[in-house]
């Protein structure tokens, strides 16, 4: 049997994925998780084979909880199942330690395909991810000088607003996002730019003109 721990925010995906692995007569649901932290103790309680792991959830985001998890527990094998299919998704994904990426939009088939690959000691990639990693690959040796060229379009947009003293609320307002996704951005962009407060977020933005 494949033990499986599933680990996502909303209750209602949770029992989707559940109701979907259960038809499998090798999978074994051992327990669920809403966030990063519940997630890690799950692990240590439960020892599942696979987790299968959501990126953006509050708390402990699901990089965070997958680069603990891997390397505190490097018997079990980390799925990440989300909707983002962008680079800045994939790439830390996959450098923290998860050994699948499969989209929440595939075919059924294709995470049960994922599960029994990854159990095998695989690595498992959803075909639409398999572009953004070769494209990385390609370009992996021209790491950009300046940390500011290592943002995408719409981590600057949120550097920017938060800069400006904007709230979570008023930032997913004016992009159209949630908060939860307000918030996973701030996280990559202070992994990125290896800040550690809002001051220093400011700071950096002012020195890169992009607040005045």
């Amino acid at each position: 049997m494949i033990r499986i721990l599933i680990v996502d925010d909303h209750a209602l995906v949770r029992a989707g994925i559940r109701a979907l692995l259960q038809l499998q007569p090798d999978f074994q649901i051992v327990g669920e998780a809403a966030d990063g932290h519940e997630a890690i103790q799950q692990v240590q309680q439960l020892q599942p084979d696979i987790v299968l792991m959501d990126i953006g959830m509050p708390g402990m985001d699901g990089l965070a909880a997958t680069r603990a998890i891997h390397q505190n527990y490097p018997q079990v094998r980390i799925i990440t199942l989300t909707q983002h299919e962008n680079r800045e998704y994939v790439l830390p994904a996959l450098r923290a330690g998860a050994r699948g990426y499969v989209l929440k939009r595939a075919p059924d088939d294709t995470l049960v395909r994922a599960i029994r690959t990854v159990a095998a000691g695989e690595t498992f990639l959803d075909s639409r991810i398999a572009d953004v990693v070769a494209e990385s690959i390609r370009h992996q040796g021209a790491t950009p000088t300046d940390p500011i060229e290592t943002l995408t379009e719409r981590e600057r947009e949120v550097l920017q607003l938060l800069a400006s003293g904007k709230t979570y609320q008023e930032i997913a307002d004016i992009l159209f996002i949630s908060v939860k996704t307000v918030d996973f951005h701030r996280a990559n962009l202070m992994r990125k730019l290896n800040l550690s407060n809002r001051s220093e977020l400011v700071h950096f933005a002012i020195k890169h003109g992009l607040i005045h």
